[in-house]
């Protein structure tokens, strides 16, 4: 039987290949970790369970609460449409003044709220400008996740790093302990993009939505008159695939219904369906049909009592990732029919109900401009469209803002404890029916907990068997003559590879122990090393994996090298600030 770092160290290596190929969820992976660690008796359960019942939990769910609430507000957008309009048509301007907001907002916030709730107002000012969207967003998602970098609820990485290292012996995070060297990252990171970084990023230029998803969609109503042979059947036995016909919904008096393939066709019937100018000729001239109306999918064309149509982005914590469209009762949920989706450069047109939705996938979706406006702030369908001025919960908004601020006053003077602030603040929202229990429990991304909590216990493995120790031996004994500063520069970059396969948090996670086994072989202070590795961990920029790259990802119509080349620099200039500026603030 292998010994316990070995057993660790296999368990790590099959996890990194389950997660790099997609084989099963992250969170998964971090169960299954936890359970043979304990199996083979290197943990305890009370110690595999360490990352459960730590405070990380508790402050993560809760900021999810207080930025799902502040996104629903619409405060963000009102300060977004403000930049917009400022930077006019100076596609430099928009860039970094974008940036700037991006970066202070994600202080506060989740790199990935930040992200979603300034990607419409962004999408629009790029219709409006007639510029590339492409050359702001994948800035945008930058910014945030530098941005994030500057306190401890900037980002879960922060968080679930504060924890771990506590497990490890060392004293958690502050508040603003990163405030200062963050913020030289993010000036730095954004006067890069605005003087170099922009000309590396693809501008493409919005398009109507038929042109961009590559298909020219008419929409008409079929009627269905009392003399038609067709009802009475099936819509799968109406022969509409033969017509190149796709049914979206029914209206059937003032009810519209799902064009589910079982449903039977009712006298008056109004049919809505999707088809090619060739097939609705040819429906006119069937007899079991009467066409109503129809008009080419474009935009404004289609009369907006009918129909509207609209984007929307499948959220990284969504309940709709892993399910197929044909079986997530979409349109019983959101009174929405699927046109469209468009993933990683391709667009999807046909077999629809067929496909398993996956995170960052955009959503063509027709409508009611109602029902569209809805998906503003949802957690799991984010709709990528303005909905004009400020909602009547913007009062609200400013509530959960100032909540927010004063548990950040009392936390950071170490009045009260972090965690126990931030729940504070959401018992006040639930209690005042500002974010109802129901809803709050909604806004929190459980896997991304149970990834973190799984993780930390993991961790915890690597440092007991004594895994951390033989990779680090096994590292510096390699880097170590070349200096000190190349072998914190290898640790950096060692964190932004891992970053690839797994989650940022989780590549934080595992680097930790293994950074802290380092410093002890180099005798430096290890929190110096605590706080490279999880900084790295934040700055990769490399990949759309980051959940805040994840969401631009499809809008901005970016392929999957456009982040190397967009990015790829931007990493090796963070890594190497940091190699310079973390002995600075933390000496060694």
């Amino acid at each position: 039987m292998p010994s316990d770092p070995a057993l660790v160290l296999i368990a790590l290596s099959v996890a990194f290949v389950l997660i790099a190929f997609e084989l099963l969820a992250i969170d998964i992976v971090a169960l299954i970790l936890i359970i043979v660690v304990v199996a083979a008796g290197i943990l305890t359960p009370q110690q595999a369970f360490f990352g459960f019942a730590s405070e990380v939990v508790i402050s993560l769910a809760a900021v999810f609460v207080i930025a799902g609430t502040v996104a629903r507000a619409g405060l963000a957008e009102m300060l977004a449409r403000v930049v917009f309009k400022r930077a006019g048509r100076d596609k430099r301007a928009a860039l970094v003044l974008v940036m700037s907001v991006s970066a202070v907002l994600s202080t506060l916030f989740s790199n990935t709220s930040t992200t979603s709730v300034l990607t419409p107002a962004a999408l629009s000012y790029a219709r409006r400008a007639r510029i590339g969207a492409s050359g702001l967003l994948m800035p945008l998602g930058f910014a945030s996740m530098m941005g994030g970098t500057m306190t401890l609820i900037g980002t879960s990485t922060n968080l679930s790093a504060s924890g771990m290292i506590t497990g490890l012996g060392l004293e958690p995070y502050r508040f603003f302990e990163f405030f200062a060297i963050g913020g030289i990252l993010a000036v730095c990171g954004i006067a890069y993009m605005a003087l170099l970084g922009r000309h590396l990023i693809p501008d493409r230029r919005p398009l109507d939505l038929a042109e961009d998803y590559g298909v020219r969609r008419y929409l008409s109503e079929l009627v269905f008159p009392e003399q038609s042979r067709a009802v009475g059947k099936q819509i799968a036995e109406l022969g509409l695939d033969d017509l190149e016909l796709v049914p979206l919904s029914v209206l059937r008096g003032d009810a519209r219904l799902s064009a589910h393939r079982l449903r039977k066709v009712e006298v008056g019937d109004r049919m809505m369906v999707k088809g090619t100018l060739d097939g609705l000729l040819r429906a006119r001239d069937d007899k079991r049909f009467v066409i109503e109306a129809e008009a080419e999918a474009k935009g404004d064309e289609i009369p907006e009592a009918i129909a509207g149509t609209g984007e929307a982005v499948v959220m990284p914590q969504s309940r709709l990732v892993g399910r197929r469209l044909g079986g997530s009762l979409f349109f019983r949920r959101y009174r929405l029919v699927v046109l469209a989706v468009h993933r990683r450069g391709r667009a999807f047109v046909t077999s629809l109900d067929d496909i398993t939705l996956e995170a960052g996938d955009v959503l063509l979706l027709q409508g009611a401009s109602d029902d569209l406006a809805g998906l503003k702030g949802n957690p799991d369908l984010w709709g990528l469209v303005e909905v004009g001025p400020p909602r009547p919960t913007v009062r609200e908004g400013y509530i959960a803002l100032a909540l927010l601020g004063l548990a950040v006053v009392l936390a950071s003077s170490d009045v009260i404890p972090l965690s126990i602030a931030l729940l504070s603040v959401v018992v006040v929202l639930a209690i005042t029916s500002i974010t109802p229990a129901q809803e709050a429990y909604r806004m929190i991304d459980w896997r991304l907990l149970v990834m973190i909590a799984g993780m930390t216990g993991f961790g915890l493995a690597m440092h007991v068997s004594g895994a951390a120790q033989m990779v680090a031996g096994t590292i510096m004994g390699a880097i170590a003559p070349f200096g000190i500063t190349a072998s914190i520069a290898a640790l950096a970059a060692l964190t932004v590879i891992l970053t690839q396969p797994m989650s940022n948090a989780a590549a934080a996670l595992t680097m930790l122990p293994i950074g802290l086994s380092s410093a002890e072989f180099l005798g430096i202070d290890p929190r110096s090393v605590a706080v490279l590795i999880t900084l790295s961990a934040s700055l990769s920029f490399i990949a759309p994996f980051e959940p805040a790259l994840l969401i631009v990802y499809g809008p901005g119509r970016y392929r999957f090298s456009d982040f190397m080349r967009g990015g790829g620099p931007l990493t090796l200039l963070m890594i190497a600030l940091l190699v310079l500026l973390v002995p600075v603030f933390w000496p060694l």
